[in-house]
């Protein structure tokens, strides 16, 4: 199911995106044969991401949306948005920092796609984006700054195809 799986990587904060183009980009990725969504549930990019499936599913019924969750105390806003919770296996042996770390590393090594909202270079979600885009990931990324200044675009190409 890999091939047919998207997940998306995005900071805590997110401002200039719109929920509109989030589900835009969302539909996009089901057109093309996307399946099934795996969210980390941690920033507004993630909240904005599970609320555009849980509303896409009205019109793409077979799409699934998981949450991923890296300790079991972890926190669920809205958990009407996933069709199931997932604790991976093995991940009780994991400090609470570094649960964070290694349930990226499972989002990323359980998709072929990633939708990110990614403005810089810093903090867990530039490097849980490179490594989507080391790993060979179907990168699109809607943080994608157009004004000129310091854009990932020039050090990183927005999206890489297979």
């Amino acid at each position: 199911m890999k091939e047919r799986t998207a997940t998306f990587i995005g900071h805590r904060e997110c401002y200039g995106i719109t929920s509109e183009r989030i589900y835009l980009e969302i539909e996009k990725l089901i057109l093309s044969g996307v399946t099934e969504f795996l969210n980390g549930g941690m920033g507004t990019f993630d909240w904005m991401c599970a609320h555009q499936v849980y509303e896409i599913k009205k019109l793409y019924p077979e799409i699934r949306n998981y949450l991923i969750i890296p300790y079991l105390t972890f926190s669920i806003r809205e958990k009407k948005f996933f069709d199931e919770i997932i604790y991976p296996d093995g991940f009780e042996k994991y400090h609470f920092k570094a649960a964070i770390p290694a349930r990226n590393k499972y989002l990323i090594d359980n998709a072929s796609y990633a939708l990110c909202y990614v403005t810089h270079g810093w903090g867990g979600a530039a490097q849980t984006f490179q490594k989507a885009i080391k790993k060979g990931l179907t990168v699109i990324n809607l943080g994608e700054r157009v004004d000129g200044e310091n854009t990932l675009q020039e050090k990183i190409p927005e999206k890489r195809e297979r």
